[in-house]
């Protein structure tokens, strides 16, 4: 296996564990109707996952993610399903923004990218609610929500990724920034092919 496959991979596993950690352990509610709707910031190892290594290094860094947080958090259909979406909602935030940035990066291309992934999340977020998630989560836990999936992806999910998405971008935009030199330097390090 080549020097960069090796570097690819450590950082991908590195960044899916502080991820992990943070969605682990410091995810808040934000909305108090919705204390379930809650706010982490592992969007951001994704986020870095995917300026790194591109795109789909930005969807294994998710995946890993994920997949951990299911794991050891007992696994079961719950689980499988809030895993799911988590997984599916940092794709959708992570790829605008990754594909504007990729080969220019400058403060426009980053705001531009930061509300176009906040907007595309938004928009995957509350169609999957719609049409998938909370049907499934119903289902499976038998409870009621006590208001129509409409309306609840209106007052509940809209709200909640528009936040959600301005809180990651705002503490993204500021590491980027502080980032940006050794952000510069590790990506080309991740394309340079190393000679043995």
């Amino acid at each position: 296996m080549s020097g960069s496959k090796v570097h690819r991979l450590v950082g991908v596993a590195l960044l899916a564990a502080v991820g992990f950690i943070l969605q682990m352990f410091l995810a808040f509610p934000i909305l108090p109707a919705f204390p379930f709707l809650k706010l982490d910031l592992s969007d951001l190892t994704v986020l870095l996952g995917g300026l790194l290594y591109g795109p789909v290094g930005g969807v294994m860094v998710a995946f890993v993610r994920s997949l951990l947080h299911y794991v050891l958090t007992g696994g079961g259909v719950i689980n499988l399903i809030g895993d799911a979406a988590s997984f599916v909602a940092s794709c959708g935030f992570m790829w605008p923004v990754v594909a504007l940035m990729k080969n220019k990066n400058s403060i426009g291309r980053q705001l531009t990218g930061l509300i176009g992934g906040t907007l595309s999340l938004t928009v995957i977020m509350s169609v999957l609610n719609l049409v998938l998630i909370m049907p499934a989560y119903l289902a499976v836990m038998n409870f009621q929500l006590g208001m129509s999936t409409a309306k609840y992806v209106l007052i509940g999910v809209v709200p909640f990724n528009l936040i959600k998405g301005v809180v990651v971008s705002v503490v993204f935009f500021a590491l980027a920034k502080a980032l940006m030199p050794w952000l510069e330097k590790q990506q080309r390090a991740a394309q340079v092919p190393h000679l043995h």
